[in-house]
């Protein structure tokens, strides 16, 4: 992996969220989950980033699971043309949501993304929800997308929906794609392709000072699924 990082890197502690209704961690999970994630140093947003989050044989297992479990759907955007990639979106009852006049409604959970939801839990920092001084409440949604391909993408956004709480959790399967994040004035913060099993975490204001894509990349023919886990309440 040829790392383009302009900042350095700190090492941050994740937290551990135990006797949640998933169920509590056995010994070795929680020593994995001590293990610390990269704090990329951005003036103006939170990332954390760790590239090897799964080992490659189970990134492997869920990203097969995934791709053929997941109720993958390749919606219309506004103007009627179709979105490119497709969508699965699973929740909590009651995390419904808008984005870009399409709406989501939760599927319920599977197996394999409540499994993912513990273990981004655990590996979530501390810092992520103490910056903000928000409650540690985890995840009770998650948005899989399916790339299939290098003409597949995601344009410049940001998850700042007013439902959305801004910690973002999102986890890569499949083949490297490029993730960049951009400021406002279109000059990139941070470029890096996102490696099978890496977990890269967005907190803090950077929905609010940032904006991020996954551009086509011709080049690739291979297939990835990213999930972004989020926490949706409605006030």
């Amino acid at each position: 992996m040829h790392t383009r990082w302009a900042v350095g890197l700190n090492r941050i502690l994740p937290i551990v969220l135990s006797g949640r209704r998933s169920g509590k961690m056995d010994l070795g999970r929680q020593a994995l989950a001590f293990l610390a994630m990269d704090s990329i140093p951005i003036p103006g947003a939170e990332i954390y980033y760790d590239e090897h989050f799964l080992q490659p044989d189970e990134a492997s297992q869920f990203f097969d699971q995934l791709l053929s479990k997941c109720a993958w759907e390749r919606r219309r955007a506004s103007f009627g043309h179709a979105v490119p990639r497709d969508e699965a979106y699973y929740g909590d009852l009651g995390t419904q949501y808008t984005y870009s006049r399409r709406e989501y409604r939760p599927l319920p959970w599977i197996s394999e993304l409540l499994s993912l939801k513990t273990r981004v839990e655990e590996a979530t920092p501390v810092a992520a929800y103490g910056n903000l001084s928000l409650p540690q409440t985890g995840y009770n949604a998650v948005l899989c997308n399916l790339y299939r391909d290098g003409n597949d993408s995601v344009g410049l956004h940001a998850d700042a929906e007013p439902e959305m709480r801004p910690v973002i959790a999102s986890v890569s399967l499949g083949a490297e794609r490029l993730f960049r994040l951009k400021r406002k004035n279109g000059s990139v913060a941070f470029s890096e392709r996102l490696p099978h099993g890496s977990l890269l975490i967005m907190a803090g204001n950077t929905q609010e000072h940032f904006k991020h894509e996954a551009p086509k990349e011709p080049g690739v023919t291979q297939p990835r699924i990213n999930l972004t886990f989020r926490y949706i309440e409605h006030k």
